[in-house]
Parts: structure tokens; C-alpha cells; sequence
């Protein structure tokens, strides 16, 4: 085999390299470097409880029509009198609630959109439950009232005021 044709076949061979690497990042998410932390904090719960208006609550848990973690939620709702439903939801349904919104936030695709998500309300929902778990720095007290986070448009509407 000649050195000419053996240096082709290398060049190409790296080009294959390069291009399968920009192929399986162009695919894979985004997600925020303390995402693996978040997910083992969500998961030593008991429970875990979100206050939100039911239009979010269904457009950030929906898993119809979409590829991506296909992951079973089994949550407790609850209306409330304010107007918000409050969603109990299990150390282990959190995890899986926080890969969900992950991947719809932070860059999944599906046969839908042929690109990458951004979901903002995915993204909303993903950054106020990180806030929470980010401030947990030890375990619970099985006696104390379960952590949670309400995420409904009165901050925005106060935000605004300012």
C-alpha cells in the first residue's frame, strides 16, 4: 500500500471521527453541571411539593406525542383556594420529573419540532425546583413539612413592577 493512500485513508478516517462527534453532541442535551446532583438530592426525598397553575403543570408533565425520557409520573394533586393545584410528588417522581423538564429545557429534540427544545415554561419549572434543591444541604427531617416551590405568574407580575 502506497504512503500516499495510507495518509487519505487516515485524513479520512479522522474526518469519520470528527463528524460521529459532532453527530452525538449535536444530539445529546445540555444539562446544567449540578443536574446529576439535583437528581440524587430529588430522589433521598419522601416528598416533594410543587404549587402551580394546572395550564403549566400539564404542559411541563405531558410526555404524549414526544420522544425523550419516557418516564411514569405518579403524582398526588390537590386544588388549592388560591386558584394553583399543588402536585405532591415522591423523592423518586421528582427525579424523574426534573429528567423530564431537563430534557425538554436544556436541548432533547423530537420528531416534532426537528430541533432542539427550549420549552420556556420547561425551563422555568427546572430553574425555580433547582432553587429549592440547590438550598438543601442536609437531609430533611422526616417531622418537618416537605420542601417546595410555587411557580405561578404573580412573580412575574411583581417582577414587572419594579
Amino acid at each position: 500500500m502506497s504512503s500516499s493512500s495510507s495518509q487519505h485513508r487516515t485524513r479520512l478516517l479522522g474526518a469519520l471521527a470528527l463528524l460521529a462527534v459532532l453527530v452525538v453532541s449535536g444530539c445529546s442535551t445540555d444539562s446544567p453541571p449540578q443536574h446529576s446532583e439535583r437528581l440524587q438530592k430529588a430522589a433521598g426525598l419522601k416528598t416533594f411539593h410543587v404549587e402551580t397553575t394546572k395550564t403549566l403543570w400539564e404542559k411541563t408533565s405531558d410526555q404524549t406525542n414526544r420522544d425523550g425520557p419516557d418516564l411514569e409520573l405518579k403524582p398526588t394533586t390537590k386544588e388549592l383556594d388560591n386558584g394553583l393545584i399543588q402536585i405532591e410528588l415522591t423523592g423518586v417522581d421528582l427525579a424523574n420529573y426534573l429528567r423530564v423538564l431537563d430534557y425538554m429545557a436544556h436541548g432533547g429534540t423530537d420528531s416534532h419540532s426537528l430541533g432542539t427544545h427550549h420549552s420556556a415554561e420547561s425551563i422555568r419549572m427546572y430553574d425555580e425546583i433547582a432553587g429549592v434543591l440547590d438550598g438543601i444541604n442536609t437531609r430533611p427531617d422526616p417531622k418537618d413539612p416537605p420542601p417546595h416551590v410555587v411557580v405561578d405568574t404573580a412573580y412575574l407580575e411583581a417582577k414587572n413592577r419594579k
